[in-house]
């Protein structure tokens, strides 16, 4: 897969290392084993009221206000009858144009993506020529005998390949660790478009404090958080009742939720590892009208600084039901442009961090499926 398509996705789907330092206590349980594995004895990964954490279980220590904002917030990416499910899409497929910033350069590509929950998550990412036919194509799968292989093909271009290649040995280390890194990605956007499969540690309404006098119009400052959220200083808007507004406009109107939870995962995952559970807040700025997220960031960590080393911060100016038209059972709401800006600076001062003025990656949404019919055949060569 194109190293660059990886990078954007990575981003733009909030999946950050996670940051060195006391906010960082790694939790002692491991993630639910895949589909095809059976489940090992550990002690349940306990939620603030003492009790298992689960899918959409609300802790019953959960306050009024935080209640309501996630009865809003799952409802509102919910399609049937508004109620959510606590099942995350088990295989999808998503295309997006893709705009990718780095050092020597802005690049825009198209890419198609897919994924199916079973053993570790196999993906099969497919970057895509003008076109938008197969340029080349990473996969990961489970061969006849159910053991993880990789494999790689070049269909066009400087090294064009003749078929499939088996991606194995030494050479190949770095190329299997970006297809790992895949396979944790599609676990997060699974479980960001149905937030009701995520466990609950905690739900948290926050709110957002008035500006301190003199302080600059793009530092938040919420409840509780001993440091401050600088924010991008970009000409990128988000749009609300029909009318643009600057991200630092549209953050100032927004309802806070922090959800703390196990189950996201780092995009470093090696070699098929499933990694220990560690908690990630994710502070969900709603639209106080649709309930939809207008902002997420993701920030490593069970307590102190929202923004730490390896933060996130999303900006999603759009969202679509789809496909259109098609049974309500059959539709998701998908984010149809979103934007992905990472924490700069280093070290344990808050008040040197904050978020780059340009976003990263952008990511503009062509066509998907959260319901996508796939197998195990379609990730092994053929």
């Amino acid at each position: 897969m194109d190293r660059l398509f990886h990078l954007a996705l990575a981003l733009a789907l909030a999946t950050p290392t996670l940051a060195a330092g006391p906010w960082a206590q790694e939790a002692p349980q491991t993630l639910p084993p895949g589909r095809d594995q059976a489940p090992r004895a550990q002690a349940p990964t306990l939620a603030s009221d003492g009790q298992p954490a689960a899918p959409g279980r609300v802790p019953s220590d959960t306050s009024k206000g935080a209640r309501a904002l996630w009865s809003q917030l799952a409802g509102s990416l919910s399609v049937d009858d508004g109620t959510p499910s606590a099942a995350a899409p088990r295989a999808f497929q998503l295309e997006f144009d893709v705009r990718s910033r780095q050092a020597s350069g802005t690049r825009n590509f198209s890419a198609r993506f897919h994924y199916l929950d079973e053993g570790p998550g196999l993906v099969r990412g497919v970057v895509l020529d003008d076109q938008r036919a197969e340029r080349s194509t990473q996969m990961r799968g489970l061969d006849d005998r159910g053991k993880l292989q990789y494999w790689y093909r070049k269909v066009s271009g400087e090294g064009q390949t003749d078929g499939w290649e088996s991606l194995r040995g030494r050479d190949s280390k770095e190329s299997r660790a970006e297809i790992d890194s895949w396979a944790a990605i599609s676990f997060d956007i699974a479980r960001l478009t149905r937030p009701s499969s995520f466990r609950i540690l905690s739900l948290r309404e926050r709110e957002l404090l008035p500006a301190e006098d003199g302080s600059s119009p793009l530092t938040l400052r919420f409840d509780g958080d001993p440091g401050g959220v600088v924010l991008p200083g970009t000409d990128i808007e988000g749009v609300r009742d029909g009318r643009k507004q600057p991200i630092a406009a549209l953050c100032a109107g927004l309802r806070w939720l922090e959800l703390q939870t196990p189950d996201f995962r780092d995009f470093r995952e090696l070699g098929g590892r499933q990694p220990k559970a560690r908690p990630y807040r994710l502070l969900f700025g709603m639209d106080p009208e649709s309930g939809r997220p207008q902002v997420v960031l993701v920030s490593p960590g069970a307590e102190g600084p929202l923004q730490v080393p390896g933060a996130v911060l999303v900006q999603c100016t759009e969202w679509l039901l789809h496909p259109e038209g098609a049974a309500p059972r059959d539709q998701s709401w998908l984010p149809g442009r979103f934007f992905a800006y990472e924490t700069l600076g280093a070290g344990p001062d808050p008040e040197a961090l904050r978020f780059s003025d340009v976003p990263r990656a952008d990511l503009y949404f062509v066509d998907g499926n959260m319901s996508a019919e796939l197998d195990l055949a379609f990730f092994r060569p053929r």
